[in-house]
């Protein structure tokens, strides 16, 4: 099938998805199956032939993955860590949970408040951008309530359903529209459109490959997921899927911003909260400008800025690395103490038999100066040659 053929189906997804209407009740609808689906897999069960129930472990939790090096594979878990494309998932080991542990290090805390949408396209991965430009043509906004918009976009070619829905949740919204200064398209822009976002999709590559990372990383909307993604994504690569990826593009667009820009004057002139949602004719219009910019090759490609990913991970880096500095530092420093008692004690067993009671306090009170580092050794030295001289 041609690009164009492509086009076309996208095209056709969109009308037809506009048309069924109840747009909102099939995102519920999907979030609905998705947390029955979690719920039943949390129970870690499956059934055999007779219908008897079998533990079946799943899931690499949290406190599995905090054991680190004390992690004792008491569950019988997989993952593709390490491996290349097609080879079979092997048992999880230690040295996998101590892995682990450094792929979140360089995620956790780093987006409490969003992600940009520059970094979403920076960090994510070349084959999510390549089909994000190759299948995803169109992105439409359906409804707003305060900061978080509804986003429709026709699915890829392969898919098992005919559109996918995007949320996003704009930040700074509220204190855009409750700002004293009127709101100027670069306003929009900088706080808005190239501000901090939180997101998701309903489709199976963000369930499975990235609500995880979105999860610890701070920018996830919705369900939170527990579960570390020990096959499809060990590494925790990547940040978006095709979908998002074209949602971020058409934000950070003329109409993107323009769109943001009404919808902080809504908020402003009308009732702030309400939902707000684009009519027919408007969700029309802005597809007709979508193709019409395909058409005429005016729709730019989604291209990331390598060399912001690179900075970007060193930072990650750096920041883990004073972490195991640190860490590192506080270990060496116990062991010293731990050493330095050891040494206390066994210079004091091996003159404390030669003293009185009276002596042997008073050596004892000596050596816990000496241990709390009140005294020097040599301090504590002439002080005990001098208690044994009297």
């Amino acid at each position: 099938m041609s690009n164009n053929d492509h086009f076309q189906q996208a095209y056709l997804q969109m009308q037809e998805a506009l048309k069924n209407g109840s747009l909102r009740r099939d995102l519920q609808g999907r979030r609905s199956q998705d947390n029955k689906q979690r719920a039943f897999a949390e129970k870690e069960i499956e059934f055999d032939d007779r219908g008897r129930k079998i533990p079946r472990p799943m899931f690499l939790r949290p406190e599995d993955i905090a054991k680190g090096k004390d992690y004792d594979v008491e569950k019988v878990l997989y993952t593709t860590l390490g491996l290349q494309p097609g080879e079979p998932p092997r048992r999880i080991t230690r040295d996998d949970i101590l892995a682990f542990q450094d792929n979140i290090l360089l995620l956790k805390d780093q987006y409490k408040k969003g992600i940009t949408i520059q970094n979403i396209i920076n960090l994510s991965l070349a084959d999510d951008i390549q089909r994000a430009n190759e299948q995803i043509y169109l992105a439409v906004p359906l409804s707003r309530k305060s900061g978080l918009v509804h986003f429709l976009t026709n699915a890829g070619p392969n898919s098992k359903v005919q559109n996918h829905h995007v949320e996003v949740e704009f930040t700074n919204f509220t204190s855009v529209v409750f700002d004293i200064k009127k709101e100027a398209i670069s306003t929009v822009k900088n706080r808005l459109a190239n501000g901090k976002i939180r997101f998701e999709c309903d489709c199976e590559r963000h369930t499975f490959w990235y609500r995880y990372m979105a999860t610890i990383g701070g920018y996830c909307l919705g369900r939170h997921e527990g579960g570390f993604p020990k096959v499809r994504n060990p590494h925790l690569s990547g940040v978006a899927c095709k979908h998002v990826l074209r949602v971020a593009k058409w934000i950070t667009s003329p109409a993107g911003i323009q769109y943001l820009k009404k919808q902080v004057e809504a908020d402003r002139k009308k009732q702030v909260g309400a939902r707000y949602k684009l009519s027919d004719a408007q969700i029309n219009d802005q597809i007709s400008q979508q193709v019409e910019d395909l058409q005429n090759g005016m729709s730019k490609p989604i291209v990331s800025n390598i060399q912001k990913a690179e900075q970007e991970m060193m930072r990650r880096a750096e920041k883990v690395a004073k972490r195991h500095f640190a860490k590192q530092m506080k270990e060496i420093k116990a062991l010293e103490n731990k050493m330095h008692k050891l040494m206390v004690q066994s210079r004091l067993e091996a003159v404390i038999h030669t003293l009185n009671k009276d002596k042997q306090s008073q050596a004892k009170r000596m050596a816990d100066l000496w241990v709390r580092n009140e005294i020097s050794q040599d301090d504590f030295d002439i002080y005990m040659r001098g208690l044994n001289a009297k």
